[in-house]
């Protein structure tokens, strides 16, 4: 025993002194170097938007999906968002309440298999999660005057209507117009919420294996061309109800001078409530279905514009001051009812030095949405690459600036990364940003 400690504190010694001495090579404890790291991309959402229009005949057929989800699977992302119900109102899932999608402008595919079912599946073996992604309120495709508002007159009086040239007895129907995304029901109607929750419900429960549901077009038409849309008689009786307010003409809403009325304040905050007001209806339905299920919505980042759709995507603590705002307008926010933001940065210039002096850059739109959002929901920066072309710096750059500053990135859209062979580009994006 005493031999065995006089050892021992030699080497102790021994070890003392090497430490001080720079003669001797210092000792070090040995490390392992095969260490399994931790997966990077696990707690990023890498996404990529499938759009149905742009990939209608390219998706015709089983092998092209798979051949495509295993490029996508190849370049490092993790999710897709499928349009399963588009703006022409038809559905591309197995459906008992809307009609099949099968024509669309001058493309025909029919298939004899279940386009949603098929994705799910293939998606799955690839372990790529799967967000079914819906047009919320567009049930028409304007410039040929196809879908579903178009079909019968039981959709008369349900959709958007707007003010034209601020004249209150010339009122324009949505699905009149040929230069408009998609023809959009009225959400301030109970009977069209009512609707839109059933589609959601029949596809949550028909695909429970979704990780979740995206609401894209959740929200009143935009104002181009000086247009609001909100002035169907039953949506401004609805407006007089919420406010407590008597319209004496339309024009107390928007000036015939097409300047903001003395309403105009109160009529934005009533239509943002009517979107907030569905989509806390939706995320009620989902989560008493399929509690662990998530609720996506992509909407613009630039939120400053956003009252003229009526989309405060920003937290209900988030209080903004002046016009077009009231007092009250924050408890319009909805982003407490979200479990992801698609935060669209869909912007042309990358970094803030390209656009000096503007809102409109992805960095500055991934660096400061969360003044707005203020930590109530995950937010994932999307870009939309038809901006960059065959640029593979600006789009690598821009993968890379979601990645950093969001929680992931998505990508907009599979057509014009194929079109314009951006899978490089976007691969060196995501290494760079797991760093």
């Amino acid at each position: 025993m005493l031999r065995y400690l006089l050892s021992l504190f030699i080497v102790f010694t021994f070890t003392l002194a090497c430490s001080k001495d720079n003669t001797v090579e210092e000792m070090k404890p040995e490390i392992p170097i095969d260490m399994e790291k931790p997966d990077s991309q696990s707690n990023k959402s890498i996404q990529m938007w499938i759009d149905a229009h742009a990939n209608f005949s390219r998706f015709a057929t089983q092998a092209n999906i798979t051949s495509y989800l295993e490029k996508i699977k190849e370049t490092g992302f993790n999710e897709i968002y499928v349009d399963v119900k588009p703006g022409i109102g038809y559905a591309l899932y197995d459906s008992d309440i809307l009609p099949k999608l099968t024509q669309w402008d001058n493309e025909t595919v029919n298939r004899d298999w279940d386009y949603l079912g098929y994705i799910i599946e293939e998606a799955e073996r690839l372990k790529i999660n799967v967000i079914a992604s819906i047009s919320t309120l567009g049930f028409g495709y304007t410039r040929a005057q196809q879908g579903l508002v178009y079909d019968d007159n039981r959709w008369d009086g349900k959709t958007q209507m707007a003010m034209v040239d601020q004249n209150p007895d010339n009122i324009e129907d949505i699905r009149t117009r040929s230069d408009v995304d998609a023809a959009l029901l009225n959400p301030a109607l109970p009977e069209v919420q009512s609707f839109v929750i059933s589609i959601i419900e029949e596809i949550i429960t028909k695909y429970p294996k979704l990780k979740g549901i995206c609401l894209d077009y959740c929200r009143w038409y935009n104002n181009d061309s000086g247009r609001y849309y909100g002035f169907e008689d039953a949506t401004l009786a609805a407006f007089e109800a919420h406010s407590g307010v008597e319209l004496t003409s339309k024009n107390d809403i928007i000036t015939s001078a097409g300047g903001m009325g003395p309403l105009f304040s109160r009529w934005t905050e009533f239509r943002s409530m009517t979107i907030t007001n569905l989509i806390t209806n939706i995320r009620s339905k989902i989560k008493a279905i399929h509690p662990e299920m998530e609720l996506h919505l992509w909407a613009s980042a630039h939120w400053a514009s956003r009252y003229g759709v009526a989309q405060n995507w920003a937290s209900k603590k988030y209080v903004p001051s002046g016009l077009p705002y009231t007092a009250t307008y924050n408890t319009t926010g909805f982003a407490d009812q979200l479990d992801v933001f698609s935060l669209g940065a869909y912007a042309e210039a990358v970094w803030k030095s390209e656009n000096p002096g503007s809102d409109w850059s992805v960095e500055n739109f991934v660096t400061t949405y969360d003044r707005y959002t203020m930590g109530d929901c995950k937010v994932v920066g999307s870009i939309g690459t038809y901006a960059y072309g065959s640029k593979a710096a600006s789009i690598s750059d821009a993968v890379y600036l979601c990645l950093k500053n969001t929680d992931g990135v998505m990508v907009f859209e599979l057509s014009h990364v194929i079109n314009n062979n951006q899978w490089a580009a976007i691969k060196d994006g995501i290494n760079r940003g797991l760093k």
